[in-house]
């Protein structure tokens, strides 16, 4: 039962992990990682190193594991006495620290199977039960027959798959190595990978099989941040709920002033309607000349010899089409007017056959009353 809920809460752990929430969190800590002051970076990192163990010649290669980097301790050679063995690596374990730290068994790279794989983006939260079904297919054992785990390279990606790095080794070497170390006074948390003198942070021991350290200073560290992150939380509520209030309180303010609001921005309204209304016959005898004003200056400039059989005073422009001796002068004579200019020919004139009077359509712009 218990394996069974370990499972379980493993699963939730790697479906958040894939998804855009573990996203966010793993870059939120690195974030909050490189804002640290360097002492508690260093401290961070010492409460994290493991305790690692490795097999050669017969003997208990004792070491720790900071940040990857394998550092070696001591050198155990096998003893008659399991208790004289038991306690030389408790001392050495209470000598640098590391009497909380967990334990782990290392396997060279060369003793493990490593291969890449591809497997659909949907296959992540179920991972281990995907890469178990597979294993037969992908290796040449059964998933009953080896320890595995893996590491994702890629998520995504060109191929909009997810590219991982499967780790696989035998059952049976492994068991003899178990038995070893625990033979040794060791209880293992778990078993990683060595490869250069760096492990890369696999555990291929299955759930059920790794023993769990009580580090009661990371405990303690746990249960000071997570009070930490409490008080912060009633910081932030509290807060919001003071700019609510004020929210409330300005929201009520305006609107006691609401209506007078209202009837200053009408009145003002009202105003400048009136305004407008009582300006618009003066703002548009200042655009242009009054119709009869163009009459009358049209009047004074048309020569004798010349009459209009149409007018047309439209805004801006002035049409002119009569009959002329000379229809030629009428340019140069509404160019003179002080309140016509831009007069120009709409077409050609033409000789009419009956009157022998020129036919003419004249075009002219209305100046308006600044440009006089």
């Amino acid at each position: 039962m218990a394996n069974l809920v370990e499972q379980k809460l493993q699963q939730i752990r790697i479906r958040f992990q894939a998804g855009p929430g573990g996203k966010f969190f793993r870059w939120w800590l690195s974030e909050l990682s490189q804002a640290m002051p360097s002492a508690w970076q260093q401290k961070l990192q010492h409460a994290r190193r493991r305790v690692t163990v490795k097999l050669e010649d017969g003997s208990l290669v004792l070491g720790v594991d900071a940040n990857r980097a394998q550092k070696t301790i001591q050198a155990l050679a096998p003893s008659q006495d399991a208790g004289v063995q038991k306690q030389q690596l408790e001392d050495l374990l209470k000598e640098n620290d590391l009497l909380e730290a967990p334990q782990f068994l290392l396997l060279d790279i060369a003793s493990v199977l490593k291969k890449e794989i591809s497997l659909p983006l949907a296959a992540e939260p179920n991972l281990a039960q995907v890469l178990a079904f597979e294993m037969d297919r992908q290796t040449p054992f059964k998933a009953s027959a080896v320890y595995f785990d893996w590491q994702v390279v890629e998520r995504g990606g060109p191929t909009g798959q997810l590219r991982l790095n499967l780790y696989v080794v035998p059952r049976p070497e492994v068991d003899e190595a178990i038995k070893a170390v625990k033979d040794n006074g060791i209880s293992l948390g778990g078993i990683d990978v060595l490869d250069q003198g760096r492990t890369l942070g696999l555990n291929l021991l299955p759930t059920g099989l790794r023993t769990r350290t009580v580090n009661r200073k990371a405990r303690l560290n746990f249960a000071l941040g997570a009070a930490a992150l409490v008080l912060l939380a009633l910081v932030m509520v509290q807060s919001l709920y003071l700019r609510e209030h004020q929210v409330s309180e300005l929201e009520e303010a305006i609107a006691n002033v609401q209506g007078q609001a209202r009837a200053v921005i009408k009145i003002k309204e009202q105003i400048e309607d009136t305004s407008e209304a009582a300006g618009f016959l003066a703002m548009r005898r200042a655009e242009t000349p009054l119709a009869i004003e163009l009459l009358a200056d049209i009047t004074r400039i048309i020569p004798d010899d010349t009459y209009l059989d149409r007018l047309v005073i439209g805004k801006g422009t002035v049409q002119l089409q009569g009959k002329s001796q000379n229809a030629q002068q009428l340019i140069e004579l509404v160019n003179e007017s002080k309140l016509l200019t831009n007069a120009s020919f709409r077409g050609s004139t033409r000789l009419d056959a009956r009157s022998g009077l020129e036919i003419f359509e004249v075009n002219a712009a209305v100046l308006s009353a600044e440009t006089e």
